[in-house]
């Protein structure tokens, strides 16, 4: 059975993604051993789907063409830092989103298409962010977590959400390469 990996997203815009590339910039220089997120692969994922069978596309986007369609697009803002693990060993870096309930009701809304197209994802709480790089080994982090640290409020900018995306993530030796295999637009 053909199948695809797979995710549901929005796009952050290219003024936050700008200044994602900047903190990035300023948290590569420490020792710690980080694969870092390309910046242009940086973006909020809604549901992670893992591998999805072929014949199920279709169903998953006229799903999400239905249950997304009505929400109003909205103002995103992303704010401060962070990271998940623990401090002697931290596993990924992110930066954050301000609290914004129209995302939490496109998230809500998105995983109603997921149950509609009887798609499997991983169902963990939401915890909107975005994945700066993952640890892959946790020695000399420390200098990362102090400069990570005093990025904690930073403004990161704000973006227009007016679209829920379909991506494709093919895993190639240099990492990551997306895909936009379907769009849908908010109202």
């Amino acid at each position: 059975m053909e199948t695809v990996r797979a995710f549901v997203a929005v796009d952050i815009g290219d003024g936050i993604r700008g200044k994602l590339n900047e903190l990035q910039r300023k948290l590569r220089k420490t020792s710690a051993n980080v694969r870092w997120v390309k910046p242009q692969n940086i973006h909020l994922t809604l549901a992670f789907l893992g591998d999805v069978p072929v014949q199920k596309l279709p169903p998953l986007k006229t799903a999400l063409d239905e249950n997304i369609h009505g929400l109003e697009p909205f103002e995103l803002e992303a704010a401060g830092t962070g990271y998940f693990g623990r401090p002697n060993r931290p596993r990924a870096l992110w930066a954050g989103i301000v609290d914004c309930p129209p995302l939490m009701e496109l998230h809500r809304k998105t995983v109603g298409a997921l149950q509609t197209a009887e798609i499997e994802f991983d169902d963990k709480p939401f915890s909107p962010h975005l994945t700066l790089g993952r640890i892959k080994a946790p020695p000399l982090t420390e200098s990362l977590l102090a400069k990570l640290d005093k990025c904690k409020s930073e403004p990161l900018g704000r973006t227009r959400i007016d679209e829920v995306q379909l991506i494709q993530s093919q895993l190639k030796p240099r990492g990551a390469e997306y895909s936009v295999l379907h769009h849908t637009p908010l109202l």
